[in-house]
């Protein structure tokens, strides 16, 4: 694949080298031509592309993209040492990071996530600031990256871009993109459509012996499933900016989309299902910043999501009836409201002194549904139910942060938050710590902690049963619990190249979705339930090279330990532990000198893993990227190949009794082919999402 790769790479610096001959002289001059000197001198250390601020490593974007060139704000985070996305959300050091724009959290599933900073060219982000531990100043807690955009206010500006896209896997799916930007000195506005329309493919098979009244059952099923969807992302911003610091934004963002899915099983277990669904999304923003350090915001997010879901299907053993047959309709919706207001302010003071405190105040009611019928019409009991709750978080955090010396900076902040609703009426406090020790310009030492609660969706807290097949049972728990995390960093930077960093994150009360055969009939139940604890300590060792003028990147190892106990998981306990490693890379081959053509490498491998009773098997997935700008950045081509090698999730479970694996290929190999165009000096302005981390099912 690499010498194809190189080949047609070779091919097109030929072809376009010419078309340089006749290139005006003022293109030679663009920023485009004047990177093939630069590399080196990012190396001497005369424009770092990270430094320490303020408890914080800050890397000049703009720096890090000349090594590794990114077309979007997502895939610029991915050239950080240390953050990955193999399974397609960011993460450092196999954990979770949350996003901030421009000192704003935002609050997105991981899917809308990735739309929204796929939406931002790359050449907007002037930095990303990497926290781990954010403070709580910016409603967020634990590792962070506070992306910062660059501001147009007081110019005149008309831009925009057109982005077209076609993936081909086992079907096809093509993408569409549009922006408009307008800037009229203090008033800004900007309008954003997206689509995507097209089919998708997965596969999901099931390997058990299952137990069974004190025998052993052969089971194997295989899905194949087909989803074909269409979805329409738009938005509405406006700003006006008073003076420097005091300016006011508004911004209106919308959702509909629409989906079908057709699975076809085959094996122990035949079944055919087919499911419609539809999902609306309203949210309205207000951000207000005012000249003396104080910053308000009010929000207010609709969702909706009805759902219909048909299975017929039967259980088969040794050729016969099992006497199991799943005849079913299930309907369900789900709808959300929420409001959010927040007020905090901030304060510079003498002798390097900063405070901040604030407030925040958020409302929510769910009221959602699920009813199931039995082909002759009638109500399954244990798969109906319906939630009308409302919640309420109050949250009230004070910080302060130093600069102690000149090489010694300490940020530390103190959170209370009540949590309130039907199941849950309870106060946590939540400490974090950032202190910075730059020894010198080639040394810093950071130590962080921080603290947070994580809070299951809504759908998982009901007490309804979903049937996805005659085997599988999902399992809602109303008596799901929030849990708790801890994570505690101590980091190294030498030479501003090398990271080394020792880690531990303590989870009491972790829960996550695992599989339980059950003795009594033939059924695995799916059921996300609480541990005792989930426990991780770890190495993570990162590096950013340059070989001469042609090859540069990054790359980074994690070696872990895992603990995860449970005392009351069904009948079967488990203590476990595990070792495992990570490794990662990204890597940009230059392959013209007289154009901007690079191939650019992502290799992605972790070892043996667990997760709860799981046993996750090694995994090593590719991703490969031809990309070409013409000399005014005004047209850009990219090809690329994603999880080249088809890799598939496999996971097995064989604790106690139990004898259950699953192979999940949800990322099919795919290729993909953009052209984008920018015209009237494009410049995207970033927005903040939508919260729907805790909707769908």
């Amino acid at each position: 694949m690499n010498c194809k790769l190189l080949i047609v790479g070779a091919l097109l610096c030929d072809v376009m080298a010419m078309e340089a001959q006749t290139a005006d002289v003022a293109d030679s001059l663009t920023m485009e031509k004047m990177m093939h000197s630069l590399p080196e001198v990012m190396i001497k250390g005369s424009r770092p592309i990270v430094k320490a601020e303020r408890g914080m490593l800050s890397y000049n974007m703009p720096q890090l993209l000349k090594q590794l060139p990114a077309d979007n704000a997502y895939e610029a985070l991915t050239r950080i040492p240390g953050i990955s996305d193999a399974d397609g959300s960011l993460k450092f050091s196999g954990n979770g990071v949350t996003l901030i724009i421009n000192g704003q959290a935002t609050t997105l599933t991981q899917e809308q996530l990735t739309d929204r900073l796929k939406a931002l060219p790359a050449k907007e982000v002037v930095k990303a600031e990497v926290m781990l531990s954010a403070p709580a100043r910016y409603h967020v807690r634990g590792m962070a990256i506070n992306i910062v955009t660059k501001a147009h206010a007081g110019e005149r500006l008309l831009s925009g871009q057109i982005a077209g896209s076609w993936q081909q896997s086992r079907y096809g799916m093509g993408f569409g993109k549009g922006y408009l930007n307008i800037q009229r000195g203090k008033f800004g506005m900007d309008v954003q459509y997206s689509f995507r329309d097209g089919s998708s493919y997965s596969e999901v098979s099931h390997e058990a012996n299952h137990p069974l009244v004190g025998n052993r059952i052969a089971y194997y099923d295989k899905t194949w499933n087909k989803s074909f969807g269409i979805a329409h992302n738009y938005r509405l911003g406006m700003n006006y900016a008073f003076t420097k610091n005091h300016r006011l934004d508004l911004s209106y963002t919308g959702t509909w989309s629409k989906y079908n899915a057709n699975n076809h099983t085959t094996g122990t277990g035949v079944a055919e299902q087919h499911s419609d669904s539809h999902t609306y999304i309203h949210n309205v923003d207000a951000d207000y910043s005012l000249p003396f350090g104080l910053r308000l915001n009010a929000s207010y997010t609709y969702y909706r999501m009805p759902q219909e879901q048909l299975l017929d299907g039967m259980l088969l053993t040794g050729g016969g009836l099992s006497g199991t047959s799943r005849n079913l309709a299930t309907h369900s919706r789900q709808t959300i409201r929420k409001w959010a207001f927040a007020a905090d302010q901030n304060h510079s003071l003498s002798h390097g002194w900063g405070l901040s405190y604030g407030l925040k105040a958020q409302f929510a009611t769910n009221n959602s549904f699920q009813t199931t019928l039995d082909k002759l019409g009638n109500v399954v009991p244990g798969a109906s139910s319906s939630v009308d709750i409302s919640e309420r978080i109050w949250n009230v955090y004070a910080g302060f942060s130093k600069q102690l010396t000149k090489h010694l900076s300490l940020e530390a902040s103190l959170a209370a938050e009540q949590y309130h609703s039907l199941q849950w009426n309870e106060w946590h406090i939540y400490p974090s710590l950032n202190a910075l020790w730059n020894i010198n310009d080639d040394h810093i030492l950071n130590l962080s902690f921080s603290s947070n609660t994580e809070f299951p969706s809504y759908w998982s807290t009901m007490s309804s049963i979903f049937y996805p097949s005659t085997y599988s049972e999902i399992w809602g728990n109303p008596n799901l619990k929030p849990y708790s995390y801890y994570n505690v960093n101590l980091m190294w930077q030498f030479k501003r190249r090398y990271t080394l960093m020792a880690f531990a994150s303590l989870k009491p009360d972790y829960s996550v979705q695992l599989p339980y055969q059950t003795t009594d009939r033939m059924a695995v139940i799916m059921k996300e339930t609480n541990f005792d604890f989930d426990r991780t300590f770890g190495l993570q060792a990162s590096a950013m090279f340059t070989i001469g003028k042609w090859l540069s990147g990054n790359a980074f190892i994690v070696g872990q330990c895992k603990h995860d106990k449970s005392s009351h998981f069904f009948d079967l306990p488990f203590d476990r532990k595990k070792f495992s490693a990570i490794l990662g890379s990204t890597t940009s081959i230059k392959l013209c000198h007289t154009q901007d053509l690079r191939l650019i490498l992502n290799p992605f491998f972790q070892t043996k893993a667990i997760q709860g009773v799981y046993d996750i098997s090694p995994v090593f997935m590719l991703n490969a990227d031809l990309r070409w700008a013409s000399a005014n950045d005004k047209w850009n081509l990219r090809i690329n190949g994603s999880n080249i090698f088809n890799h598939q999730f496999d996971t097995r479970s064989v604790q106690g009794n139990q004898d259950y694996r699953m192979k999940v290929g949800q990322r099919w190999a795919s290729g993909t082919i953009t052209i984008i165009y920018k015209f009237g000096g494009y410049k995207e302005k970033k927005v903040k999402g939508v919260d729907t981390s805790r909707m769908g099912h």
